[in-house]
């Protein structure tokens, strides 16, 4: 079976796939896409995304959009190791963690992280000041979610794992840089804040394959 995965390297919703490729131990081709250059939105990709987004998998005459979409269809594809739960309760945790990741972390972690990587930390300290507060609120649940326990959602690695952990690695690298530093968001070093997240960030970046998925560009 020929697999490919179009990508823009740090994309969260890519790296999300990614890691459950990884996961489930399907070998795929990477075909990544140069955002710098506007690659998703070239006549040649439009013809396999007319939204022009990622990441989109192909599975010989198969394709497939969006990042819960390709999670659900591999997850009916290869069922083992499972990443929606086995159980009705386990798959109501874990679609609820997709959906609190989704509908409060993502936005706010962007309001962050995207001043920050274009140097724009200065003009817009205060909106990143007031994010990091509403994702300070967010990382305390996942702080208290993690309390003797090893994943988020439940007993298991999920897509709830895999879903948020690219979410916040991206906080992270956008947080930790030079000019971040006089804004005092209590966010970096995560260990000295949020102590068992970083210890579940450090169990997933323990996972087989990992490296695989890791961003290129991040290397």
């Amino acid at each position: 079976m020929a697999r490919e995965l179009y990508f823009i390297s740090g994309s969260p919703p890519c790296w999300s796939v990614m890691l459950a490729l990884e996961v489930k131990g399907l070998a795929y081709t990477p075909q990544r896409l140069d955002n710098a250059k506007r690659e998703q939105k070239s006549p040649e990709y439009l013809a396999i995304n007319s939204r022009g987004q990622v990441p989109v998998l192909i599975e010989d005459d198969v394709t497939v959009c969006e990042t819960l979409a390709v999670l659900a269809y591999l997850e009916a594809a290869t069922p083992k190791p499972p990443l929606f739960g086995s159980s009705p309760i386990e798959t109501a945790k874990i679609w609820q963690s997709i959906c609190d990741c989704d509908g409060n972390l993502r936005e706010p972690v962007g309001q962050i992280s995207r001043p920050l990587f274009r140097g724009k930390a200065a003009d817009a300290a205060e909106k990143i000041k007031e994010a990091a507060q509403t994702v300070r609120d967010e990382l305390v649940l996942y702080e208290t979610a993690l309390n003797g326990n090893e994943w988020i959602a439940g007993d298991a690695l999920s897509a709830a794992d895999l879903i948020t952990f690219p979410v916040i690695m991206q906080l992270l690298r956008a947080v930790g840089r030079e000019d971040a530093e006089p804004l005092q968001l209590a966010i970096h070093p995560l260990a000295d804040h949020f102590p068992n997240l970083a210890i579940w960030i450090s169990r997933i970046e323990s996972l087989p394959g990992y490296d695989n998925a890791y961003p290129p560009h991040w290397k």
